[in-house]
């Protein structure tokens, strides 16, 4: 009878769906740190308990601020402070094995992010307001740039915008078109791309895309479809929902507020993320210290549904585990990781604990 009971319930399970999940998952954080202990973090998240548990630290160039994990989930690429893109190993053990770097062609890089083939990388320079691409090896290592560009241009905020500032480079799903975000002027640049060779070009059906001036355009995603864009921007401190045609034309449709219309006290928006079930968009906001959510229309409009701020301090970044049910956010002011629950269905956060400390924690890229 025992041996029939446990028949059955393994049919059940199977026809069911169910299955046993891994139990935890593996993450990395990217440090503003910029001394000689620079490093990079392994981090794990248990997915019953949202406990965090530091694993290992490795030691990098200082500044080791934006990190991008290949989609084969074998590399991993980091900007430091020293103009630099590196590329390192990541072994069975998760542990980081540095493989080689190249120059960023510009100032300051602030960004890296990988196309989805896995072919290719590309950086955004801050303070040098540029952009470069590069090819990747098959074992992973960072050819020389394939493809640079130096922005020029100001706009409406003086203090902000006195030239051009990219800050954030990335490929549309189906690796056609890449958008690279000009703060300082504005604009999204729009890139037709050819992942064999690296080679780059301006679209010719759109150029760029231009976004209300003073908004100065930070981060975006794209939903999974590639048909929308969703465009923070961080100094008017909107949220832009745009359509992407066939032909990589962005389109705006309209745009949202991040923070209450009363508060009045000095706020940047910093980090943009879309739920692994492409139904909700989360936004984070230095100076208010909280994180929006906006539910994701069928039209491929928002509609703001939630806001958080317990235990938040600076989020410069923030992000989903893959299965979707735990946020981790970086608060880069208290030096230290906070967890919330997420509810799938509304989408709505529920504050869990403050984590481990680390220092100046600017980036988290699951694994």
């Amino acid at each position: 009878m025992r041996k029939l009971l446990s028949i059955t319930l393994v049919l059940i399970l199977g026809f069911s769906g169910i299955s046993f999940k891994e139990k935890a998952v593996l993450f990395y954080i990217g440090s503003q740190d910029k001394t000689e202990n620079a490093s990079i973090s392994l981090c794990e998240l248990d997915l019953s308990t949202g406990k965090i548990t530091l694993k290992d630290n490795f030691k990098t160039s200082p500044g080791p601020g934006y990190v991008s994990i290949s989609p084969n989930k074998k590399n991993l690429y980091a900007v430091t402070s020293d103009n630099k893109i590196s590329a390192y190993a990541i072994g069975a053990d998760q542990k980081l094995t540095y493989l080689n770097s190249q120059p960023s062609e510009g100032l300051n890089p602030c960004h890296v992010s990988v196309d989805p083939s896995g072919k290719m990388a590309f950086v955004s320079n801050y303070t040098g307001g540029s952009f470069a691409a590069y090819t990747l090896a098959a074992d992973g290592k960072v050819n020389p740039a394939t493809y640079s560009q130096q922005f020029t241009g100001t706009g409406p905020n003086e203090k902000r915008q006195e030239k051009a500032h990219a800050h954030f480079t990335s490929a549309t799903p189906n690796g056609k078109y890449v958008y690279t975000v000009d703060l300082g002027t504005d604009h999204v640049m729009n890139y037709v791309v050819n992942t064999q060779t690296g080679d780059m070009k301006p679209n010719p059906a759109q150029a760029s895309f231009s976004a209300k001036p003073g908004a100065g355009p930070r981060h975006f995603v794209i939903s999974p479809s590639g048909k929308y864009m969703y465009l923070l921007n961080e100094l008017d401190l909107t949220l832009t929902a745009c359509s992407i045609s066939e032909t990589g034309v962005i389109t705006a449709l309209a745009s949202y507020q991040t923070v209450p219309a009363d508060f009045k006290e000095p706020n940047t928006s910093a980090a943009i993320h879309m739920h692994p079930n492409g139904k909700f968009v989360y936004t984070s906001n230095r100076g208010h210290n909280s994180i929006s959510t906006f539910q994701i229309k069928a039209n491929g409009e928002l509609e703001k549904v939630d806001e958080v701020t317990q235990a938040i301090k600076t989020p410069r970044d923030f992000n989903i585990d893959p299965t979707g049910k735990y946020m981790i956010v970086a608060n880069q002011d208290k030096d230290n990781l906070v967890v919330y629950e997420i509810n799938s269905k509304t989408g709505k956060l529920t504050f869990k604990h403050e984590s481990i400390a680390v220092k100046l924690p600017i980036c988290v890229a699951f694994l």
